[in-house]
């Protein structure tokens, strides 16, 4: 076990460690919420110990479910990694985009090389890529933002597993632009917005293949965002900020959302705002129940969802950052 000062606590929002007293008493287990009561609570003891999690004997079962439903999903058999493949990515181009045809393109194929090298455990290389791709959003929209006019001109369509992440980055590096965020912040949110979804890549294929999920499909789909989060943080070493978006961007303003089924500020701004950019994403890939046309449909949705799942303040925010009345269709914008 080793020290720690009660004001190191205060950056992370769950832990990923046990507490301990002098005595070696338990205080807080691993993937609890670290609440402003709980802290002071902690404060009281002179002196606190950390350590990483025992084996699934110990901890309660919220810290089960945060470090070992990934673990068990193998162990179980639900499903099988799947062997070296081609890296197979769709080339879909939207002719409306302010981005560049082959810039769209090669966006694609290096997220799904990329996602292939993480699940190949080709960990330090996928973390490198990810900083490339990073680097690319940020400079490609940063030029292009004084130009574009609607929401559809930033869309890459397509497959939407080799879309969906990048366009969530795109779709939050520009509303970070737009919030006039400082540039570590936008880094960060970037980065955050391509790995919100990575807990993904380790659920039954048979599960994301489905159009309509049974329950137990969906409890099954849930435990992305923890199993991402755990991902994150053990396995690439990733920011505190960052992880917690894997974990929290399915949380609503309204705490319906889950894993915890945080509210209103309890939920991480970076969450919120890639949980905000996501949603519009499925939107206008029309992977919710809600069908629509166009980004003008997509937008009276999200205002008629409004503080139930967003912050007003953020909504407002997206909401006004292009034209509203963007009405070509989705289709229409395929080549």
């Amino acid at each position: 076990m080793e020290k720690i000062d009660v004001e190191e606590l205060v950056k992370f929002k769950m832990l990923p460690f046990d507490l301990y007293n002098d005595n070696g008493e338990k205080l807080v287990n691993a993937g609890e919420i670290l609440t402003s009561g709980k802290l002071l609570q902690i404060s009281q003891y002179e002196h606190i110990y950390k350590d990483m999690p025992k084996q699934q004997n110990s901890g309660s079962k919220k810290q089960k479910r945060q470090f070992d439903d990934y673990t068990g999903l193998e162990e179980s058999g639900s499903f099988e990694k799947e062997k070296p493949r081609e890296i197979i990515f769709d080339k879909t181009v939207n002719r409306k985009s302010k981005i560049k045809a082959q810039a769209q393109v090669d966006m694609k194929s290096y997220f799904a090389t990329t996602m292939f090298a993480l699940q190949d455990n080709a960990t330090q290389e996928a973390i490198q890529m990810i900083g490339e791709i990073k680097d690319k959003i940020l400079d490609d929209i940063h030029a292009i933002l004084p130009d574009v006019k609607y929401c559809s001109q930033l869309k890459l369509l397509g497959n939407y597993y080799d879309c969906h992440s990048l366009n969530t980055a795109i779709l939050s590096t520009a509303l970070g632009y737009k919030l006039n965020v400082d540039e570590d912040y936008l880094e960060k949110l970037t980065k955050a917005a391509l790995l919100h979804d990575i807990g993904i890549t380790k659920l039954p294929k048979e599960i994301l293949e489905k159009t309509v999920l049974s329950q137990q499909d969906t409890k099954i789909f849930q435990t992305h965002t923890q199993i991402g989060y755990k991902i994150l943080k053990h396995e690439m070493g990733m920011p505190e900020d960052i992880c917690l978006v894997a974990l929290e961007h399915h949380e609503n303003n309204d705490g319906s959302g889950y894993p915890f089924k945080l509210s209103g500020e309890q939920i991480s701004e970076m969450a919120r705002i890639v949980g905000l950019c996501s949603f519009f994403d499925d939107l206008t890939s029309n992977r919710t129940p809600t069908r629509i046309k166009n980004t003008k449909e997509a937008l009276r949705v999200m205002l008629e969802v409004g503080s139930k799942k967003f912050t007003p303040q953020l909504l407002y925010q997206f909401v006004n950052m292009y034209n509203y009345n963007d009405l070509e269709s989705y289709d229409e914008m395929a080549q």
